[in-house]
């Protein structure tokens, strides 16, 4: 409700087509797809949040076995648990989301804004995997929560500048498209992963990852010039 309140109060704008003058989903598919591929730094970003998304999905499809079977919780019953470690993520997420909404994030050099807390959230999911402690892995879990929305913040910055609005709606498609698949992808793989594997050790191995491979960006001159449009345009010549 809160949402659709402020979408209610918000203009948006509808700028003039560019491009073919019959549009068809096929046509504005390979758009987004080719919009994309032909600048570089843009589908490394998308890379990340597609690494993120997959990483984190297979914390979300193990949270009742790891505080059935890793997590000490004394006292507590496996519900009592299981509440507990769900409320304090979601109030690491609510806080990160408060926290770069009041201070309004990067204004440049956004790129960091993305990588940095996607590291951390990495570093988190590590912690929260090998932790055999109920109260540790709702901290590492609050850290992951709560770093998603700066990410994400900075992100949809870099996203909403780079891109021209007549453009947005077919790239945006294809970005969400590509960066949230992995999501169904990994809860397809999670049941398996399971049975083969600890899932605290599945859920570790996947937070190094995440935090290597976006170590690994973080270390890319070009993906540091991702909001020179001028820059990222000629690359599509």
């Amino acid at each position: 409700l809160l949402s659709a309140g402020a979408l209610a109060l918000t203009p948006i704008p509808s700028p003039a087509r560019i491009g073919a003058d019959r549009p068809s989903l096929w046509r504005d598919a390979g758009f987004g797809f080719g919009y994309i591929l032909r600048r570089r730094p843009l589908l490394w970003l998308l890379a990340a949040f597609t690494a993120a998304n997959f990483a984190g999905t297979f914390v979300t499809v193990y949270l009742p076995l790891l505080v059935r079977f890793n997590l000490a919780a004394p006292g507590l019953t496996f519900s009592d648990a299981l509440a507990l470690l769900t409320s304090v993520g979601s109030i690491g997420g609510l806080l990160g989301g408060a926290a770069v909404s009041a201070w309004g994030g990067l204004r440049n050099r956004r790129i960091l804004g993305v990588l940095v807390p996607l590291i951390f959230l990495g570093a988190g999911q590590l912690a929260f995997g090998l932790s055999r402690s109920l109260y540790l892995a709702a901290a590492m879990l609050a850290v992951q929560f709560a770093a998603g929305p700066v990410a994400n913040a900075h992100s949809h910055a870099i996203w909403q500048g780079q891109v021209p609005p007549a453009l947005q709606g077919r790239v945006f498609a294809v970005r969400r498209l590509i960066a949230q698949f992995t999501a169904p992808a990994g809860a397809a793989l999670a049941g398996w992963a399971g049975a083969a594997f600890n899932p605290g050790t599945v859920v570790a191995v996947l937070g190094v990852a995440l935090a290597v491979f976006c170590l690994g960006l973080l270390f890319s001159q070009s993906l540091h010039r991702v909001e020179d449009r001028a820059w990222l345009d000629s690359l599509a010549l």
